[in-house]
């Protein structure tokens, strides 16, 4: 029994590729650990990292940090329910503009609703900010003061660059 074969068809690839096939496969392996592991990391270290006030909080001395820590979480647990009062304001105002048809008077009664429920929310987290500044030192109330000016520099600039900036 005779086989015909194919003169004109080449042979399989060269036996040498397969090995690099396989540490291609690894290599790419490893660099997808590798970011996956960097983005996991990242994740971990957003959750860990002081925001808002207590941003603020870690900058003071140890003796004071702890104390003052405790009251802002403490502060932060009660308006838990002011927050959350927006949440459902905001979603319930918003629902309204695909309401058919369309109540005007009902709607900005909303935004008012809405407007009230920010103002008790924002009250609270400045009475929070006062009842610790009155705990600080004078220095201590200088940090805070920049801070504050550093977290809210979008207010303290009027529209547009700062006068330095402005085209002659």
């Amino acid at each position: 029994m005779t086989v015909n074969v194919d003169q004109a068809r080449p042979a399989g690839p060269p036996r040498y590729l397969y090995p690099s096939f396989i540490a291609s496969l690894a290599l790419n392996l490893l660099f997808i650990g590798l970011f996956a592991t960097a983005v996991w990391h990242h994740h971990e270290e957003d959750k860990t990292r002081n925001r808002g006030f207590l941003g603020f909080v870690s900058q003071l001395p140890p003796d004071t940090q702890a104390e003052i820590r405790q009251q802002v979480l403490e502060k932060r647990a009660a308006m838990k329910g002011l927050r959350e009062n927006i949440r459902k304001t905001w979603v319930d105002a918003n629902a309204m503009l695909t309401e058919e048809p369309f109540d005007k008077a009902k709607f900005l009664a909303a935004l008012m609703q809405l407007r009230t429920a920010e103002d008790a929310f924002k009250g609270a987290i400045y009475n929070a900010v006062a009842d610790t500044a009155v705990q600080l030192t004078p220095d201590q109330r200088k940090l805070l003061q920049e801070w504050r000016e550093k977290r809210h520099a979008f207010m303290l600039n009027r529209h547009g660059p700062p006068d330095g900036d402005k085209p002659k």
